[in-house]
């Protein structure tokens, strides 16, 4: 590829200040040039983790908790592996084997990179990297909650808040606080004063800092060909959505300063404590509002309480943040996550699957049905944490989203699933599965031969050209060669 398509197809809309949204890949990047050879697809890593495993009699075939996975069949290998364990007491032992392949070197220390960043180091340096998801616990060891370690073995602490993802992807909107350039030494900007908050409600969104550049794009000036115009404001349209999702409804914000709310509400108590960054969707459940930040509960009725559907709709935002910095080629590394090793969300209210229903009664999952051996509610709770894997991978399957090459984005990214533990904390039989990348992986089948984790890590990351040696560092044996199955 020419230096010059590859700074086209990077192209930026610049706003305000440090402000960039990425455009998608077009067409009209790569023009003049077949289109076979229009786009080499950058190396894409994610692991996407979910948390107490799976039971082995599940992993087998889409009958059962796995059915949300069944729409990518064709795309997806399945397999059962045997994590190696190190200190820490149960999770811990494998928290920090996860997505590495090592034993660990001590509690909250993996044995060497997780995979994504194997990749990362040899082949993108500079390709970004995110952590972010809906997790709980960090009592027992903070790596129940770390699924992207360095090559020192250290971990990189996940992103709770869709606002923060949104933030660290896309950067603040925000602009400057207008100073008199005469004053050599400017007061602060008075945070209560309301033309101000008004301004930074207004101007919330990042689509309003390129608007010209946007309208250019849509209007009969424009470079681009009809399809690529309807791709942009499909791709805007997304971010807008996602921005919708995070703030308040416009009609707190058009308020303003004056008038009357629907329902006799006053203006000021309506937007009374609105934030200059975009909110976070409210979790509730157990009788109360719960924050974010309140992270070290432990398990059973240490945990906070949550309506399933609260933390579905905080997990499909952040996984609709990444498919858009996915999409936009923002974010190429990480770790998106379904909950931390452990599993320790109480989740309440009815939930039906499988042609099976129970009502989640707001005790630890962790404790009644995994430790309980309560195998029909462990069964609906893994099938709910596999409806919104598969909602993450629908996003990247989406092919009115297709890249330059004509494939969709999960065709051209490495995604490999994966959890701690197979049946009630055991380190052996964990479920994992390899999506997407299909030039490189042989997909469209479950194995039944069970290899240790390291070899099928080997594998990945030899479908992307490097030869890893996992586990020779710590002295994992090999259970024969991952790669054999899954390579092209």
């Amino acid at each position: 590829m020419s230096k010059r398509n590859e700074i086209a197809r990077r192209a930026f809309l610049r706003g305000a200040g440090t402000v960039v949204i990425a455009l998608p890949f077009l067409e009209e990047f790569t023009r003049g040039r077949a289109r076979s050879d229009t786009f080499d697809p950058p190396e894409r890593l994610v692991t996407l983790f979910f948390g107490l495993g799976l039971d082995p009699a599940w992993q087998s075939d889409f009958s059962g908790p796995l059915g949300p996975l069944a729409p990518f069949a064709s795309k997806l290998a399945a397999f059962s592996v045997d994590h190696p364990t190190g200190p820490g007491g149960a999770h811990c032992e494998t928290s920090a084997a996860v997505f590495v392949g090592e034993r660990p070197t001590a509690v909250n220390v993996a044995g060497g990179p997780s995979i994504d960043q194997w990749v990362k180091r040899e082949l993108d340096p500079g390709g970004a990297t995110l952590a972010s998801g809906l997790w709980w616990r960090r009592g027992a060891c903070p790596a129940q909650a770390l699924r992207v370690f360095g090559p020192d073995g250290s971990g990189r602490p996940p992103v709770k808040r869709p606002s923060e993802v949104f933030d660290q992807v896309f950067g603040s909107a925000t602009p400057p606080t207008p100073t008199d350039p005469t004053d050599p030494d400017p007061p602060p900007p008075d945070p209560t004063d309301p033309a101000l908050s008004r301004h930074r409600r207004i101007r919330r969104s990042i689509l309003d800092t390129v608007i010209g550049q946007y309208e250019h794009l849509r209007g009969d000036r424009s470079p681009l060909g009809y399809q690529s115009k309807l791709k942009v404001e499909q791709h805007l349209s997304s971010i807008r959505e996602i921005e919708r999702q995070l703030a308040p409804a416009d009609t707190v914000i058009d308020m303003g300063g004056g008038g009357e709310m629907p329902g006799g509400e006053t203006p000021m108590t309506a937007c009374a404590g609105f934030p200059d960054r975009p909110s976070d969707p409210v979790l509730e459940g157990g009788g109360r509002t719960w924050d974010y930040d309140e992270f070290t509960y432990g398990t059973g009725d240490g945990a906070p309480v949550l309506r399933w559907e609260d933390a579905q709709s905080v997990y499909r935002l952040h996984a609709d943040l990444w498919a858009v910095a996915l999409r936009c080629d923002l974010l190429r590394f990480g770790n998106l996550m379904h909950e931390s090793a452990g599993g320790h969300m109480n989740l309440e209210g009815t939930y039906s699957a499988m042609g099976e229903s129970t009502d989640f009664p707001g005790s630890s999952q962790h404790d009644s049905y995994f430790h309980g051996n309560d195998r029909p509610r462990a069964r609906l709770y893994q099938h709910w944490a596999m409806t919104n894997l598969g909602y993450f991978l629908q996003q990247l399957d989406d092919d009115a989203y297709v890249e330059a090459n004509g494939r969709t984005v999960l065709d051209n990214t490495t995604v490999v699933i994966g959890t701690e533990y197979g049946w009630n904390h055991d380190a052996n039989d964990a479920f994992h599965a390899v999506v997407g990348n299909v030039d490189r992986f042989r997909s469209g089948f479950f194995t039944d031969r069970r290899f240790a984790a390291a070899d099928l890590y080997n594998a990945v990351l030899r479908g992307h050209g490097i030869d890893a040696g996992i586990g020779a560092r710590t002295g994992i044996t090999s259970h024969g060669d991952a790669g054999a199955v899954l390579l092209r």
